[in-house]
């Protein structure tokens, strides 16, 4: 058991020390972008909250955002933003054994531990105190080659026929670069446009019946 002293000399050199009373909404946040059983995801830590990212095939990428108004607790002293590895499949196994059903349990969340580990553990509990670490590692680099423009305090979705939707994505290969993604409320429409050899442009609207925006 750490010393009163230890646990303060430990508390001070954490970049982020946060507490979060609802353990089971993150498992299944984290869970939604699991795709296969062994897989790796980056950390990022700073002053607005927690990012996890994860890539697959360097060709998909999904991030979830934890907002720091998420936690109880959340006390940040890093410069700059930390971003450590760590299994994915691991980090949500240990976050599961927190979560029981019927009951709002509140975890400790530290980064990082004294060999650079997250720890995790238990400080509602007046009888047992349930503690993990985690390794983590060097993140390897993601790729940042996306642009994301805001589009106002309403997001935008849209909803077009499978089959459509796939013919589009197959045709936008062929210029064999980026692709641009504009969603337009008025009059509706979804365009997508891919540049690189050359230039193609598809786009649904109301009129075809197979695009619809909210």
């Amino acid at each position: 058991m750490s010393s009163p002293a230890t646990e303060a000399a430990e508390e001070a050199a954490a970049d982020l020390i946060c507490h979060l009373d609802n353990v089971q909404g993150i498992v299944d946040a984290l869970s939604s972008v699991r795709w296969k059983r062994h897989q790796d995801a980056v950390v990022e830590v700073s002053e607005h909250g927690v990012v996890l990212i994860v890539e697959d095939s360097g060709c998909l990428q999904a991030k979830v955002y934890l907002q720091r108004e998420l936690f109880i607790r959340y006390d940040y002293h890093a410069q700059g933003r930390p971003r450590f590895g760590v299994g994915l499949g691991l980090f949500v196994d240990c976050l599961s054994t927190f979560s029981v059903p019927g009951h709002s349990n509140t975890i400790e969340m530290r980064y990082p531990g004294p060999d650079m580990q997250l720890l995790l553990k238990s400080v509602d509990s007046l009888d047992a105190c349930i503690y993990a670490e985690i390794r983590t590692r060097i993140p390897e680099t993601i790729s940042w080659d996306y642009d994301f423009e805001p589009a106002g305090s309403s997001p935008l979705s849209f909803t077009v026929r499978s089959a459509a939707l796939k013919e589009a994505i197959d045709d936008l290969e062929w210029p064999g670069s980026s692709v641009q993604i504009t969603l337009q409320p008025a009059p509706p429409s979804v365009t997508f446009k891919g540049e690189g050899h050359g230039d193609l442009q598809v786009q649904y609207g109301l009129m075809y019946e197979e695009a619809s925006l909210e």
